[in-house]
């Protein structure tokens, strides 16, 4: 089948009270579903996703959901603005889905934040889900920004540049660290010199701009609503996230699991994400090393990542 065949198709759905937005891309609307929940909090994957080719839709019908509160699924009810609302919410797209496409199961893939409310939702609902993948998965986020400076600190150091030492040891981690925008800015911008932001080379904000801007799908409002969202879920889940610990919330997810995870990830690190992995029971799992990669080897090792998708996780299909 060509990729030339592909068709995008954007709809909304009224999902417990609100009207929200998906993107399907497909070459055969009889192949499994791929439901993708996006990172940030509030960032959808999309516009990145066809920024960068990234081809789920070669093996799977992919559905890009906007999360309630960014882009085309935006509320100003900022109080509805909860994990326990959107588990719920992709339970009932799960549902949605299946009748659409008269499939018996869905794969759900979480990134980054994704994985949080993802991983949640496979727990409570496993029946919907032929496989749970977590890529950019999260541990302890908490543990995980701790590690990420000590080793962005080391890395400073070696450099032997005083400014930056200077830079770097004028902040520190604190259990408070999500409050802290000094510390995220230092620490971003030395995750980004050493390769372990959202892509090894770099994902500057002028980029994220043009992605967004640059995805005719979207109406303009829907544009301006992606960042205008990104704010509102900052607020709402930036302290739940930083105290997230999956590992001891979730111990059990009754369907198959794959962890897919970059080995210079310092946004949610490869040792938590294998700590996740490493106690949790599920009739099958895989860990995944992506060498070359940071927070999505989707796109910076999509060959790999899609024959990881066609020969484990598909193979196994039932």
């Amino acid at each position: 089948m060509s990729q030339d065949r592909k068709t995008v198709t954007k709809e909304y759905v009224s999902i417990n009270g609100l009207k929200q937005g998906l993107i399907i891309e497909t070459i055969d609307e009889n192949l499994p579903v791929l439901f993708v929940v996006h990172g940030g909090p509030g960032y959808p994957l999309y516009p990145i996703a066809r920024a960068n080719n990234v081809p789920f839709h070669r093996l799977f019908t992919v559905c890009y959901w906007d999360q309630r509160g960014t882009g085309m699924s935006y509320t100003s009810d900022k109080n509805s603005l909860t994990i326990d609302q959107l588990v719920q919410d992709i339970v009932e797209i799960s549902h949605y889905l299946l009748d659409k496409f008269s499939q018996e199961k869905v794969y759900l893939m979480g990134h980054s934040w994704g994985t949080i409310i993802g991983s949640k939702a496979a727990s409570i609902q496993p029946d919907l889900f032929q496989a749970y993948i977590g890529v950019g998965q999260v541990g302890s986020q908490s543990a995980s920004e701790q590690e990420t400076y000590e080793v962005i600190s080391e890395k400073v150091k070696a450099t032997g540049e005083e400014k930056a030492i200077a830079e770097i040891n004028s902040v520190d981690y604190s259990d408070a660290y999500y409050k802290d925008r000094k510390y995220f800015s230092i620490v971003d911008k030395y995750r980004a010199k050493f390769g372990g932001g959202f892509l090894r080379k770099g994902y500057p904000n002028r980029q994220g701009l043009k992605d967004v801007f640059g995805t005719r799908q979207y109406a303009f409002k829907e544009r301006i609503n992606v960042f205008r969202g990104i704010g509102n879920a900052y607020q709402a889940f930036g302290e739940k996230m930083a105290k997230t610990d999956l590992a001891t919330e979730i111990k059990e997810i009754n369907t198959d699991v794959y962890i897919l995870q970059g080995r210079h990830d310092y946004l949610t690190t490869h040792a938590q994400a294998f700590r996740f992995y490493d106690q949790l029971k599920a009739p099958k799992k895989r860990f995944h090393t992506f060498e070359h990669s940071a927070h999505s080897p989707f796109i910076e090792e999509q060959s790999a990542f899609l024959e990881k998708l066609k020969n484990e996780v598909l193979a196994v299909r039932t």
